[in-house]
């Protein structure tokens, strides 16, 4: 795939060669992003949205790059199944001064967490798991774990445990809803070993002890939830998560790029990731390069992806569940994906709950003007922990990816204004 070679300010601008190049401008869909099936490149005023106004993403986010927030990015946003925006932005690589590629991939953290949804409602439709279903129905262990924190007993910091004298008798049985949720309360567990898989680990989580009693509290499980989850469809499906993933979603949806372990084409795709430190760029403890190699096919944060592959996956939810002329979900899967199941224990918990709840792995917006996320009434999503974000707006027919490898909110936020103010019809 050819680029063209852009100076410095191109790249800071995030102009890329859509810019400069006849024809390609007016979609404002950079050189090298390639036809993508089912999303055909568009004149944004054809979907009801301003030319100028989505122009003002590479403006937001050549400040942000500008202001060493973020060293890049990709952008996308699709409108009634219309590509109106996609463009890379900085730098791929901020030491080697390599410019962004649209094909770029990223380190999707919790952004995960909605493909793990999907992958339980697809093993709920064929009537083999249910929401109500206790999670020893499926994992004998996890009937009950060591107990429940007290209530007033401070949260534990990572390294920590619970004391028995901390801990009350475990009320009820974990739900598959309330894994689905973040209600449970299994927000820890036990160091993994080198090489373990979800069939060895998950087990071992009987050791742990909940945050709260189940169903009770709404609490973000950054990692151990989701990745029950991901071990109750291996279990109701017979293969392997990363396995399942590939057949039953990534395959008929076209994300041909979206995966727990990478080809080394894959590998040298992924945008190297940097953090802001003493006054420069600087690699982080760990290295900021493409992951290792897992047996652990993590439900919670463990894919590599594209803004193309998330592209499709939200358009897919936009069109109730199918794309390519494939159903991938039924309609009413993803109306209970994007549905609030918690009632008001997501109020309050976070600094963006306001005017929102939660589904099964996403959250939901109930109300827009409350919320102050630049999304409808019914719009629904979710994050990453390195700044990747991506949603679905039934109401506005749209869909959008931000993929960044830095936690900034402002720039999360700045996206989401400038693509509202960019709606005209």
């Amino acid at each position: 795939m050819a680029y063209a070679v852009l100076d410095r300010r191109s790249m800071l601008l995030g102009l890329g060669a859509a810019a400069a190049a006849p024809g390609l401008g007016w979609a404002q869909v950079a050189q090298g992003v390639g036809a993508i099936p089912g999303v055909p490149a568009a004149r944004p005023e054809s979907v009801g949205l301003s030319s100028a106004g989505l122009h003002k993403i590479n403006a937001m986010m050549a400040e942000h790059i500008a202001a060493n927030r973020i060293t890049g990015g990709v952008t996308a946003v699709a409108r009634r199944n219309k590509l109106v925006h996609f463009q890379p932005h900085g730098f791929h690589d901020w030491g080697a001064k390599t410019p962004m590629r649209p094909d770029a991939m990223f380190v999707m953290m919790s952004s995960t967490k909605p493909v793990t949804g999907v992958a339980l409602l697809q093993q709920m439709e064929l009537g083999r798991v249910s929401l109500s279903d206790p999670v020893s129905k499926y994992i004998p262990e996890l009937k009950a774990v060591r107990g429940a924190a007290k209530p007033g007993t401070p949260r534990l910091q990572p390294g920590q445990t619970y004391t028995d004298d901390q801990l009350e008798p475990q009320a009820r049985e974990i739900t598959i809803r309330d894994l689905a949720t973040h209600t449970s309360g299994l927000n820890a567990g036990p160091q993994r070993r080198p090489g373990e898989t979800l069939a060895q680990y998950i087990p071992r989580l009987r050791e742990a002890a909940l945050d709260f009693q189940p169903g009770t509290r709404w609490a973000y499980s950054a990692v151990v939830g989701p990745d029950v989850l991901a071990r109750v469809v291996e279990i109701t499906s017979g293969q392997p998560y990363d396995q399942y993933l590939k057949q039953h979603i990534f395959d008929p949806i076209g994300m041909k790029d979206t995966a727990h372990n990478l080809t080394p084409e894959q590998s040298g795709r992924v945008m190297r990731r940097y953090v802001y430190e003493n006054g420069a760029w600087a690699t982080p403890r760990g290295g900021g390069g493409p992951p290792m190699r897992t047996s652990y096919f993590a439900g919670s944060y463990g894919l590599v992806s594209t803004a193309r592959d998330y592209l499709l996956f939200e358009t897919m939810l936009l069109n109730k569940g199918t794309i390519h002329g494939r159903r991938v979900l039924k309609p009413e899967s993803v109306a209970l994906m994007s549905s609030n199941l918690v009632g008001d224990l997501y109020r309050g918990t976070r600094g963006d709950t306001r005017g929102t709840g939660f589904g099964v792995q996403v959250r939901t917006v109930l109300d827009a003007e409350l919320s102050g996320s630049g999304r409808s009434k019914g719009a629904f999503g979710w994050g990453g922990a390195y700044g990747t974000m991506s949603w679905t707006d039934p109401a506005e027919q749209l869909v959008a990816v931000l993929m960044i490898q830095q936690p900034v909110d402002v720039v999360q936020r700045d996206f989401q204004r400038v693509i509202r103010d960019a709606i005209t019809a």
